[in-house]
């Protein structure tokens, strides 16, 4: 009886491992969806009021472009570039530039996201503590520029790692003869992501500092 659970657990967890992808696809989709609403409430005049509300938009700000980032990876990978079509080149240079710039996007805004959150409630709980009093913590200009200085400093933690990368020629590909729509003999280069560094060093550090926010 044993034996029998464990098998289908194990069968259980291996196919919610081969459609992980697709749960992540559809929950970003949702989240991006809802977010909308929440962001447009929060730029209405009544509510932009307080440095916590302009800290919340920057937020909301974030998470959607984090959500847009993994969703446009997903739509990529299912039903363009990442699809098994013999008769489209996967690797092209402005795919692959472009999921680059996502993941640059993505790791910014996600930390930055984490660490508004961090401030939001510190925030609230200094002025909560100097209640009856009018600090200048709680304009909403303070929310403003703790959203540019985050994102700042999270673009140049970011770039400290992604400055290594490069997109370098790798092969040639061919349409297979099935394909239809190509000229005779053509061809089209194909394109990855290289890193130029030491990947393994700078790799380690990034990921130290930037699994903090992962955590959350």
């Amino acid at each position: 009886m044993n034996k029998s659970l464990n098998e289908k657990l194990i069968n259980f967890i291996n196919n919610i491992a081969e459609n992980v992808f697709l749960v992540q696809f559809v929950i970003s989709t949702i989240g991006l969806v809802l977010n909308v609403p929440h962001l447009l409430i929060l730029l209405h005049n009544s509510m932009r009021t307080s440095s916590t509300n302009s800290i919340m938009i920057g937020i909301a700000i974030c998470d959607l472009t984090v959500l847009s980032a993994v969703v446009y990876e997903r739509v990529q990978e299912y039903w363009f570039h990442g699809s098994q079509n013999p008769c489209m080149n996967q690797l092209n240079y402005f795919n692959e530039c472009s999921l680059l710039i996502g993941t640059i996007l993505q790791t910014v805004f996600e930390e930055t996201s984490f660490w508004l959150g961090v401030f939001l409630a510190f925030t609230r709980l200094i002025i909560m503590k100097a209640a009856g009093t009018t600090l200048k913590i709680s304009k909403p200009l303070f929310g403003y520029l703790l959203i540019l200085v985050l994102v700042g400093l999270s673009s140049l933690h970011s770039a400290s790692y992604y400055h290594g990368f490069s997109i370098v020629q790798f092969d040639i590909w061919k349409p297979k003869k099935r394909c239809t729509g190509y000229p005779a003999k053509y061809s089209e280069p194909t394109y990855v992501r290289y890193f130029a560094d030491d990947e393994e060093l700078l790799g380690s550090r990034y990921q130290l500092i930037h699994g903090v926010s992962q955590a959350s």
